[in-house]
């Protein structure tokens, strides 16, 4: 007759499922409870053996302690939230690996939440989430409604960064006007992106070229709404040379804006920049091959997130050795091409 299995001949057993703290506490000889302290560090009420032997039993089973338990235990998870807008921005890959390479280094795991564009969904689903997940936070890069904020610091959750001081999307807007006004152009405008997708950004940079105008005695800049298609930019130009006439130089919200407008600048016989001048933003790779060559504001991406890892740090209290939060001058650069 067989006899009873050794611990270790339970442990190879158990290996044909996932092992759980029972299992662990098994092999380690003491509680289940205790399995939960230890493997949450919290291990200032056991001596240094009853600590060794339960973690040394969890990696002997491989043992993964759960999400969940760890959150009841903690009262938060090790989630962090990115919630990110229903929007187009050419470089959100980078920006979306930067922060989830931040917030690793800090001891979170990142969720990334895209926002829905069905209306009233939003609320609901995200708060799904922090119910189901219990996040240490959520980070917002705009995607986030007075609703959808109210519902968060209700639930508890901090909402990062608390603040964005460095005024980024002022400072584009500003960056593009004044470069305009550089090079000798007095009538400004401001084009918007004409999209189904949300813009969280756009409205800020055209206010800080209003202000600029302001600052500088200028007429009021006109705004147009730009469509990513032939006829649409066409008639977006038009329209715009009869608020403005010639020339005018225009802040545009993004690289795919301002392209449209060289092209059907082109397309009806005008020269750019001497009629047309246009700046874009985010630098796409498309307009630093076509001619002409598009003017554009690229963007340090590790610079101009590091004030969220900033509020991560002032939050949580990571020993993290941070740089020193960089002015807008450092992450945002002019990068001067053909069309201004």
């Amino acid at each position: 007759m067989a006899g009873r299995p050794v611990d270790g001949e339970q442990a190879a057993s158990s290996r044909s499922r996932p092992a759980t703290s029972v299992d662990v506490a098994r092999l380690a000889g003491v509680s289940r409870a205790t399995v939960s302290h230890v493997l949450n560090d919290q291990v200032e009420r056991f001596s240094a053996d009853t600590v060794e032997r339960v973690r040394r039993a969890a990696a002997e089973l491989g043992y993964v302690p759960s999400a969940a338990g760890r959150a009841l235990v903690m009262g938060r998870s090790d989630f962090i939230i990115l919630v990110v807008p229903h929007t187009t921005f050419i470089r959100l890959q980078d920006v979306i690996e930067v922060l989830s390479t931040d917030i690793e280094d800090l001891g979170f795991t990142v969720v990334v939440h895209f926002v829905s564009r069905t209306k009233g969904t939003t609320s609901a689903r995200l708060q799904h989430m922090i119910e189901t997940l219990r996040p240490a936070g959520v980070v917002d890069l705009g995607g986030l409604s007075a609703a959808d904020l109210a519902a968060v610091e209700r639930a508890g959750c901090p909402v990062l960064p608390q603040a964005a001081p460095l005024g980024f999307n002022t400072w584009i807007g500003r960056l593009q006007a004044r470069h305009l006004h550089s090079r000798g152009y007095t009538r400004l405008a401001y084009a918007f992106l004409s999209d189904e997708r949300d813009d969280p950004y756009g409205q800020g940079r055209a206010d800080a070229v209003a202000e600029f105008c302001a600052d500088e005695g200028l007429a009021p800049p006109a705004h147009i709404h730009v469509s990513i298609d032939p006829e649409g930019a066409r008639r977006a130009l038009e329209w715009l040379l009869v608020l403005c006439g010639r020339p005018v130089a225009v802040a545009c919200y993004n690289d795919e804006v301002a392209l449209a407008l060289v092209f059907a600048a082109k397309g009806g016989g005008l020269s750019v920049p001497d009629d047309v001048a246009v700046i874009g933003v985010e630098r796409a790779a498309v307009g630093q091959v076509v001619s002409p060559r598009l003017t554009t504001v690229a963007s340090n991406v590790p610079a101009a997130l590091r004030h969220i890892r900033h509020s991560l740090v002032r939050t949580y209290g990571s020993p993290a050795v941070l740089d020193e939060i960089s002015d807008p001058g450092e992450a945002f650069t002019v990068v001067i091409g053909e069309t201004t």
